[in-house]
């Protein structure tokens, strides 16, 4: 049980958080959730590229803590783009694509912050 009431602090780069998933594409650890929003933080290092593409049906604000991320568009009238530490995407609802630590060979896991509303 998360106390609302007490001030918490996270250290996203050494993986503080709430709770840790693991998943052949990264690491997602929960950091927030409630009041109607909820934070997390994904790591990704030398995990294979998500073949599938991802949306959610809310609005999604990344922001980028270490490493560079590349996201790249289904819609091919999007480019991709390469976000750097202090980067902020505000990924509109149902936006699908993917994302990846970016260079592929870089040596530096890319970790950022997922802030999004819950339903």
């Amino acid at each position: 049980m998360v106390d609302n009431e007490t001030p918490q602090i996270f250290h996203l780069p050494q993986g503080d958080a709430l709770e840790v998933r693991q998943s052949a594409f990264g690491s997602v650890g929960r950091i927030f959730s409630g009041q109607g929003i909820e934070a997390v933080w994904v790591k990704k290092q030398t995990e294979e590229i998500d073949p599938d593409w991802f949306s959610q049906p809310v609005v999604d604000l990344i922001l980028v803590v270490q490493g560079k991320l590349r996201v790249e568009y289904e819609r091919s009238e999007l480019q991709p783009c390469a976000l750097e530490p202090g980067d902020m995407l505000v990924l509109p609802p149902e936006m699908m694509c993917r994302a990846y630590r970016y260079p592929r060979e870089a040596k530096e896991a890319t970790i950022f912050l997922v802030v999004y509303p819950r339903e």
